[in-house]
């Protein structure tokens, strides 16, 4: 499958390293410094390229979305349209304030999921990664499946959630379903799931069950 990522920070690309090694494609894109994502491709090997954000969408069969939220409109802006394209949305709507604490950026009402897809309107948007570090991710995969990091899913789209999910396994993560998009909060801060660094997927089951009811 060929991944194209937008934002190549830590998370995008921690994942665009092991989805690479499980034989996946990926582009990375949007970044200050162009020349250390090709760095970045070379040091990874044959399976990885960097690109401009509207490469990465037009190469792209998935899309992972991972800029910084205050970055969000301005990633839009040069990548176009993405209708019609998985979108894997990995943001959080914070910023840090002045006294070093982290402000909210979008209201309480809705999830910073549901304003992107606003922003990206026929995009087929799929919340996940969001709720723990980059690193938990890669020392995941090395660990015997069970206890393996569960990672939660939400969209209204469940084709896309399917594929997306089969991403999680790829990247070392066991996927579980959060249900709808408007889900998405819980694991944005202060939501249930927003540290979930140790979940593994019987705990992740339980703590849905108590919160979703299923």
């Amino acid at each position: 499958m060929n991944i194209g990522i937008i934002g190549s920070g830590n998370v995008g690309r921690t994942l665009g390293e092991l989805w690479a090694k499980a034989g996946h494609q990926v582009m990375f894109s949007f970044s200050r410094h162009p020349q250390r994502l090709q760095t970045l491709a070379k040091q990874i090997g044959s399976n990885a390229t960097s690109g401009t954000p509207a490469e990465a969408a037009n190469f792209a069969d998935v899309v992972l979305f991972a800029p910084n939220f205050w970055l969000v409109q301005e990633a839009i802006a040069q990548t176009g349209s993405l209708a019609g394209k998985i979108v894997i949305d990995t943001t959080n709507p914070y910023r840090w304030g002045e006294n070093g604490g982290i402000v909210r950026m979008v209201s309480e009402a809705v999830s910073g999921a549901e304003t992107i897809q606003k922003l990206m309107p026929r995009a087929r948007l799929v919340k996940a990664y969001s709720s723990f570090q980059p690193k938990t991710l890669q020392q995941s995969i090395e660990r015997p499946l069970e206890q393996r990091l569960a990672v939660a899913i939400a969209s209204d789209d469940e084709a896309a959630k399917a594929i997306v999910a089969q991403l999680v396994k790829d990247g070392g993560g066991r996927p579980f379903d959060l249900g709808a998009l408007q889900n998405a909060r819980l694991m944005e801060i202060p939501g249930v799931f927003s540290s979930s660094d140790t979940l593994t997927l019987d705990a992740a089951f339980k703590q849905r069950q108590q919160v979703l009811g299923y």
